[in-house]
């Protein structure tokens, strides 16, 4: 039964334990006992000023004997944890960055203030920050006073943000490492001693630093604080910035980590049993979720105190700098010592996942819809219990973590080791989880307007991801990584129960596909594969097929166009002859164009082309590339802002310039060096399509804007450009050669490379 008027704590005064200053410091003084809680609104703005007694009735719905509704800042009942006999509260926050959004620090606070009331009358002993107190303060070089002025006024704003929950003269002190956005020794040597300028600026020193005690190391940003009969020590990196190859991370000062090692031998001496507190902006490496990032020119974690930490297995840290969630099972992880993520109370980030629909690489589009942090307790028997805090939706986060008092044994780290995903059981899938629907205005449209739906799938815990790939015989040809909404939600059962994804590969009719789903927890852990199969209906009856524009014939020793409206040059070693062919397992004499070496055959339209390309067009080439290396132009004009068909490595490609940037899209196999291949390259703007079609084959991108062919210039064999033309294909021979000033259905690409066959064989 959670406490509402707890029994008064008894006062006392201790002697702070201190391996470098005066062991007879006295910390700690009485604070006027504090019963009433702050209304709590969530989301990015909170009211203050109102005041509810925590007796019979919270401000959120009712708490204690007689009350029947839960208030959502109380956690649930923790086995291993007397709520009872709370003897300390404390909130660890991080990466608050007050001016992003005051408003969002001061809810947290407000929120925090009132949990903490909810079980004892003192309700807070302090707040805790693990650094980024402001945005910008530490990123400036600059020394001057105007500058300094300003970034001074970040630290004022955030002393009133604070004050305006705690009081002018607060009742609760602000306790902190500062960060990356607070200093940075390295970065801004000029601005040395600048733990200093903060506590000076915050003002109330008597206040927010009556817990320090003597052995402080304010000039190279360390601090020692007794809150509660527990030792606090606060640590400032040199720097973050990445340095080459170097990889151990954000460094400290020697001073520091001789300092911290002192310390922590000095207290966990005198008190072998007692959890020491040490905060800390950067992760610790190997520890917490995502305490391995590193990414190009910063670090978010550190190595350089691993030696000190390793040895003393009563130490908890806390730090940030990721913004990851609470909601997560790995924020917290024992190794030699225990490590939790704070989380950020302004905004969330996530690891560089690859994942759909993100604001940045490890930002979501809602990352602002995420505040987070914690309320720490501590028990009689030195039990410690970490409430998780959603300050966005005014609740708690799933079940507190929960750790014993330090045993001599070790046994006190077993609880959340990382051998504890030994034991996670993998998400599980409906075999129905997947429904596919066709969009489509019309059932023979060419491009699809396919979307897939799937049912959340369960977990022991949470799904965090979803793998959704679209394979066709056996490769993949489109893959969407989908987080889910598991950071949004403090309850697991809150999370979304369906998921809906537009697909934007250019799905064809008469192919199969099997669409996979897979599902993974934090832990990697995958479900099985749910496949669901499609086969879109691809109709070839009563199919008309589009007249020719161009049509280049090749004859004796000339190419000549029978329609009238292009002109065929031969270049260089290019040459028009009978040949030996084989197409579709037939072999034929044939008259083709043969290019070799610096050849080329230069195609010149009798009008100005930019209107004939700009709504659709086609290009049809019957040829052999012998030659299969690197780029070997078929039939371009592309370096005259044009399209291009030529061959990459062996596969057929076709390139358009649009509006704004080149398209280009590339049949997925290699074309034989022997044999005569077919392709089809089209565009019509009207269904966003920009097509390539291999032996009756789609490959098909979307396409976006207007193509821009400025040249009438084309070359058979080259790269036809503005007054210049590209290398030649090394071994080619075209045998026919057709330009369409329409578009080519795929049910018109099919039916055309089918006739062709036909004609083939049978002549």
């Amino acid at each position: 039964m959670k406490k509402v008027i707890s029994l008064m704590l008894a006062a006392t005064m201790m002697f702070g334990i201190c391996a470098c200053g005066d062991s007879s410091t006295t910390t700690g003084t009485k604070e006027t006992t504090n019963t009433t809680a702050t209304t709590v609104t969530t989301g990015t703005s909170a009211t203050t000023g109102t005041t509810a007694t925590t007796g019979t009735t919270g401000t959120t719905g009712t708490t204690g004997t007689t009350g029947t509704t839960a208030n959502p800042l109380i956690a649930p009942d923790s086995e291993g944890f007397n709520e009872e006999d709370i003897v300390l509260q404390f909130a660890a926050v991080s990466d608050i960055h007050t001016p992003t959004n005051p408003n969002r620090v001061k809810n947290a606070l407000n929120q925090l203030k009132e949990a903490a009331l909810l079980y004892t009358d003192k309700g807070l002993d302090a707040v805790v920050v693990a650094g980024d107190l402001t945005d910008s303060y530490g990123s400036s070089t600059a020394t001057d006073d105007a500058n300094l002025a300003t970034k001074k006024a970040e630290i004022t704003g955030l002393k009133g943000v604070y004050e305006s929950v705690f009081g002018e003269v607060p009742t609760v002190p602000m306790v902190y490492a500062l960060g990356n956005h607070d200093h940075d020794f390295q970065r801004t040597p000029g601005i040395p001693g600048n733990l200093e300028v903060f506590l000076n600026t915050m003002g109330n020193r008597e206040v927010h630093t009556k817990y320090d005690v003597a052995c402080s190391d304010a000039a190279h940003g360390s601090r020692h604080a007794v809150i509660g009969n527990y030792h606090f020590l606060f640590l400032e990196p040199i720097t973050y910035s990445c340095e080459g190859a170097d990889d151990t991370g954000a460094k400290y000062f020697d001073e520091t980590k001789a300092w911290l090692d002192a310390e922590l031998k000095a207290i966990t001496e005198a008190n072998p049993n007692q959890y020491v507190f040490v905060v800390t902006h950067p992760m610790l490496y190997g520890t917490v979720y995502g305490s391995d990032l590193l990414t190009s020119g910063i670090y978010w974690y550190t190595k350089d105190l691993d030696a000190v930490l390793d040895k003393y297995p009563q130490v908890v840290t806390f730090g940030g700098h990721l913004h990851f969630p609470l909601n997560d099972e790995r924020s917290i992880m024992q190794t030699e010592f225990t490590s939790l993520g704070c989380g950020s109370v302004q905004y969330m980030a996530i690891e560089n996942g690859g994942y759909d629909n993100m604001a940045s690489a490890t930002t979501m589009n809602d990352k602002n819809q995420v505040s987070s942090g914690y309320l720490v307790q501590v028990d009689g028997d030195g039990n410690v219990r970490f409430v998780r805090m959603d300050f966005q939706n005014g609740t708690t986060i799933k079940e507190p973590f929960v750790i014993e008092t330090p045993k001599a044994d070790g046994s006190h780290l077993e609880k959340y080791s990382k051998n504890r995903a030994d034991k996670n059981a993998a998400p599980e899938l409906s075999k129905d989880a997947i429904t596919i629907t066709d969009n489509s205005d019309d059932n023979a449209a060419d491009n699809l307007d396919v979307a897939v739906k799937f049912l959340a799938g369960t977990d022991d815990d949470l799904i965090h991801h979803y793998l959704l790939e679209v394979k066709e015989k056996g490769e993949v040809v489109e893959s969407h990584k989908i987080l889910t909404d598991y950071y949004r939600h403090g309850k697991v059962s809150d999370m979304k129960a369906e998921y809906d994804v537009r697909m934007t590969y250019g799905f064809s009719r008469g192919v199969s596909y099997d669409i996979c789903l897979i599902a993974y927890d934090y832990w990697g852990a995958a479900s099985d594969t749910v496949v669901k199969k499609y086969a879109p209906v691809l109709d070839t009856s009563n199919v008309t097929l589009p007249e020719a524009f161009v049509d280049i014939d090749f004859n004796g020793a000339a190419a000549t166009d029978t329609k009238g409206a292009a002109t065929v040059t031969l270049k260089g070693n290019a040459t028009v002859a009978e040949g030996s062919y084989t197409f579709a397992g037939t072999t034929k004499t044939l008259t083709g164009i043969n290019i070799k070496g610096n050849g080329y055959g230069e195609v010149t339209f009798s009008g100005k082309v930019a209107d004939l390309f700009k709504k659709e067009y086609s290009v049809e080439i019957l040829y052999v590339n012998r030659s299969k290396a690197g780029k070997q132009d078929i039939f371009s004009g592309y370096n005259a802002k044009g399209f291009g068909i030529y061959e990459e490595n062996g596969a057929p490609a076709f390139t358009n310039k649009f509006s704004k940037e080149f398209k280009t899209v590339v049949a997925r196999n290699a074309t034989s060096a022997n044999e005569l291949v077919h392709v089809i390259a089209t565009y019509y703007s009207s269904g966003a399509l920009f097509a390539i079609y291999v032996n009756g084959e789609r490959t098909v991108l979307k396409s976006s804007g207007y193509t821009q062919t400025e040249n009438n210039k084309f070359a058979i064999g080259a790269n036809y450009g503005e007054g210049t033309v590209g290398a030649s294909a090394q071994d080619l021979s075209v045998v026919d050669l057709k330009v369409y000033s329409s578009k080519f259905s795929q049910a018109q690409a099919l039916v055309r490379y089918q006739n062709l066959v036909k004609e083939y064989k049978g002549s």
